[in-house]
């Protein structure tokens, strides 16, 4: 994990999930307020797992991501070191759904979060997650805020 506390963590556009410069993602229109972050979106085609409905590891992605941007804007720059997902219904494809993450815990270093994957018609819950995380530090042991530029090259 030394790398983890080299320089901070770059934001090129290109983020599977939220990217808003990788056509091939999920195109996450990730906001944030009263303390989560929230996102509405709907699935393509080509998540599909079984016929209609997301495959799993997208769903876990989308928890990962939405729990993300949560740790990154109130507490700083991090990592997952572990998630535990359950499924509660399928997620549909081509369906309004929320996703929403906020952070539970933040001690030192460590942090804990939770975050779930809604219907957006009648807000019945799809999927819901918690994962832990290390957070990036700087020079003076603080949270590394945001984002870093890319690193050219």
């Amino acid at each position: 994990m030394s790398a983890l506390n080299e320089r901070p963590l770059a934001d090129d556009g290109l983020c599977f999930a939220c990217g808003r410069h990788n056509p091939q993602g999920l195109g996450m229109p990730v906001r944030l307020e009263e303390e989560q972050a929230r996102c509405l979106f709907s699935l393509a085609p080509h998540f599909q797992g079984w016929a209609g409905i997301a495959h799993g590891g997208i769903v876990c992605t989308i928890l990962d991501e939405i729990m993300a941007h949560a740790v990154i804007r109130y507490i700083g720059q991090g990592v997952t070191t572990s998630m535990e997902t359950t499924f509660r219904q399928p997620v549909p494809l081509g369906q309004e759904i929320k996703a929403l993450g906020w952070v539970v815990l933040h001690r030192g270093r460590l942090a804990e979060s939770a975050g779930e994957i809604r219907l957006a018609a009648d807000d019945s819950l799809l999927a819901q997650a918690k994962a832990r995380w290390l957070i990036k530090l700087d020079a003076q042991g603080q949270p590394i805020p945001r984002f870093g530029q890319p690193s050219a090259g």
